[in-house]
């Protein structure tokens, strides 16, 4: 397919690139209805002018319609979206980026999905998506799985459809206590929404970050605290995101003496809790309650959700915790990735 992406580039450049961008204006219309011309325009980056020609052609054929709240797509368009996945994914050479990158990082499996999540978030959910497929593929019965909190695996989570079988021998878990104010994107809310959607069994850490040393103790000393942990340390599959070292800290509310000390470390990854150094070192671990680094390295499966051209930095830091297991990103880290290696 890499061939064929070749030839039609010399042949027909023009129509490449019309149908990967009316491909975008669908997607963006799908995850963002109802979506005014401006904003869709703002959201690609591109004319008010193109968006108009391109929306004029899309509603002639009945991909999208427009409402008196904006552009939402139709049932045609939404068909359009789906098979044109895998031709678009293959007309970029995804396979052949997947296959460099995981080299790079010297992790099994590696999946990248188009777009950049820094230019348009609206690519985290095609993260969160494609992340779920992968999950929904190696679940088995029995299994434990431990999930962190965060935006993106926020995204794949809300992209797992209820099931009409269900999996109530399975058991998911929180990878560690509460962080952050955004309820939503807690551990805690994901691990719960993961399981209602498996049909699944369920228990909270309900923790936050940042105790004293002593209250910490006190509390993991309670017997239902330490048979949540104790069910932690035995994860089957771990899915969580990597983070931006100083952002993460900041938005744990870390106080300026350990900003400026992660600074000083060259700090770039964060997972876990755990601070990271562009070499995959540790500089630096959060006081929290959760999974720890000698659970994470006998864990059977992970699944690591990044994306964005910032997070290059980060995933190559972190990407060592994988090799039994997979990184979904998009096109925009992967991309930096594979250009910081040649520097």
């Amino acid at each position: 397919m890499t061939n064929l992406h070749v030839t039609l580039q010399k042949i027909i450049p023009e129509g490449i690139l019309a149908l990967e961008r009316r491909y975008e204006i669908l997607k963006t219309v799908l995850y963002s209805a109802p979506i005014g011309r401006r904003a869709l325009a703002a959201n690609l980056n591109l004319s008010e002018r193109v968006v108009r020609a391109e929306v004029d052609f899309l509603r002639q054929y009945d991909f999208i319609k427009v409402t008196s709240l904006g552009m939402e797509i139709t049932s045609e368009g939404y068909m359009i979206v789906r098979d044109l996945e895998d031709l678009i994914y293959a007309l970029k050479g995804l396979t052949e980026l997947e296959n460099k990158v995981s080299k790079i990082l010297n992790v099994n499996k590696v999946v990248i999905v188009p777009g950049n999540s820094d230019e348009n978030d609206m690519f985290k959910k095609d993260i969160g998506k494609a992340a779920a497929r992968l999950l929904m593929s190696i679940i088995k019965p029995g299994n434990t799985i431990a999930i962190t909190g965060g935006s993106t695996v926020n995204y794949m989570v809300k992209a797992i459809q209820p099931l009409s079988s269900t999996y109530d021998d399975v058991f998911v878990l929180p990878a560690r206590g509460s962080v952050g104010h955004q309820v939503e994107y807690q551990s805690n809310t994901l691990a719960s929404e993961l399981a209602q959607k498996l049909g699944a069994e369920y228990k909270l850490l309900n923790i936050p970050d940042h105790l004293s040393k002593k209250s910490l103790e006190s509390i993991t000393k309670e017997p239902e605290i330490q048979e949540t942990l104790k069910k932690v340390s035995k994860t089957d599959i771990l899915i969580f995101g990597i983070g931006n070292a100083l952002q993460m800290a900041e938005k744990r509310g870390l106080p300026e003496p350990i900003l400026d000390f992660l600074r000083r470390k060259e700090a770039v990854a964060e997972a876990f809790g755990y601070y990271f150094n562009p070499s995959g070192n540790i500089v630096y671990t959060s006081r929290t309650v959760g999974i720890k680094l000698d659970d994470i390295k006998k864990i059977p499966y992970m699944i690591a959700l990044a994306g964005g051209t910032s997070k290059a930095q980060a995933i190559k830091a972190a990407g060592h915790l994988l090799k039994n297991g997979c990184i979904v990103m998009d096109e925009g880290a992967a991309n930096e990735i594979i250009r910081c290696e040649k520097l």
